[in-house]
Protein backbone atom coordinates (compact mmCIF):
# COMPACT_ATOMS: atom_id res chain seq x y z
CA UNK A 1 0.00 0.00 0.00
CA UNK A 2 1.77 3.36 -0.83
CA UNK A 3 1.67 6.06 1.48
CA UNK A 4 -1.10 7.94 -0.97
CA UNK A 5 -3.39 4.94 -0.03
CA UNK A 6 -2.64 4.99 3.49
CA UNK A 7 -2.82 8.62 3.39
CA UNK A 8 -6.97 8.11 1.78
CA UNK A 9 -7.62 5.10 4.40
CA UNK A 10 -6.43 6.85 7.46
CA UNK A 11 -7.81 10.21 6.87
CA UNK A 12 -12.14 8.38 6.00
CA UNK A 13 -11.04 6.09 9.30
CA UNK A 14 -10.77 8.92 11.31
CA UNK A 15 -13.80 11.33 9.76
CA UNK A 16 -16.09 8.19 10.48
CA UNK A 17 -14.63 8.28 13.88
CA UNK A 18 -15.09 11.96 14.39
CA UNK A 19 -18.83 13.37 15.79
CA UNK A 20 -19.95 16.68 13.84
CA UNK A 21 -17.65 17.14 11.22
CA UNK A 22 -17.52 17.08 8.04
CA UNK A 23 -15.57 14.63 6.37
CA UNK A 24 -14.22 17.41 3.90
CA UNK A 25 -12.83 19.19 6.85
CA UNK A 26 -10.00 16.15 7.74
CA UNK A 27 -6.84 16.44 6.45
CA UNK A 28 -3.35 15.48 6.83
CA UNK A 29 -2.69 18.81 9.34
CA UNK A 30 -5.55 17.84 10.99
CA UNK A 31 -5.17 17.84 15.05
CA UNK A 32 -7.27 15.68 17.36
CA UNK A 33 -8.15 18.35 19.24
CA UNK A 34 -9.49 20.11 16.96
CA UNK A 35 -11.92 17.25 15.33
CA UNK A 36 -13.03 17.14 18.90
CA UNK A 37 -11.22 14.10 20.26
CA UNK A 38 -10.39 14.89 23.96
CA UNK A 39 -7.48 12.80 24.84
CA UNK A 40 -9.76 9.32 26.28
CA UNK A 41 -10.87 9.64 22.39
CA UNK A 42 -7.57 10.29 21.14
CA UNK A 43 -6.77 6.81 23.34
CA UNK A 44 -9.97 4.64 21.82
CA UNK A 45 -9.25 6.27 18.28
CA UNK A 46 -5.58 4.89 18.53
CA UNK A 47 -6.51 1.16 19.83
CA UNK A 48 -9.20 1.26 16.65
CA UNK A 49 -6.78 2.10 14.33
CA UNK A 50 -4.48 -0.48 15.94
CA UNK A 51 -7.01 -2.72 14.59
CA UNK A 52 -8.04 -1.12 11.46
CA UNK A 53 -4.30 -1.08 10.35
CA UNK A 54 -2.63 -3.99 11.82
CA UNK A 55 -0.29 -2.08 13.70
CA UNK A 56 0.99 -1.67 17.30
CA UNK A 57 1.94 2.37 18.44
CA UNK A 58 4.45 2.22 20.65
CA UNK A 59 3.89 3.56 23.77
CA UNK A 60 6.92 5.83 24.09
CA UNK A 61 5.87 7.49 20.23
CA UNK A 62 2.19 7.93 21.14
CA UNK A 63 2.62 10.64 22.99
CA UNK A 64 4.05 12.34 19.78
CA UNK A 65 0.98 11.45 17.81
CA UNK A 66 -1.31 15.21 17.60
CA UNK A 67 -2.25 15.43 14.08
CA UNK A 68 -3.58 12.84 11.27
CA UNK A 69 -0.52 12.84 9.40
CA UNK A 70 1.25 11.47 12.38
CA UNK A 71 -0.69 8.76 11.87
CA UNK A 72 0.03 8.62 8.50
CA UNK A 73 3.22 8.57 9.53
CA UNK A 74 3.20 6.02 11.35
CA UNK A 75 1.56 3.44 9.41
CA UNK A 76 3.63 4.14 6.68
CA UNK A 77 6.88 3.83 8.53
CA UNK A 78 5.27 0.68 10.34
CA UNK A 79 3.60 -1.77 8.08
CA UNK A 80 1.87 -4.63 9.48
CA UNK A 81 3.41 -7.85 9.77
CA UNK A 82 1.76 -10.90 7.03
CA UNK A 83 -0.05 -12.14 10.45
CA UNK A 84 -1.82 -8.60 10.93
CA UNK A 85 -5.02 -7.18 9.48
CA UNK A 86 -4.01 -4.76 6.63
Amino acid sequence: MTTVDIEARVIQFIASKAENIDASAVTAASQFKDLGFDSMDTVQLLFDAEEEFGVTFDGDEVRNLRTVGDIIDYISNHPPTASDKA
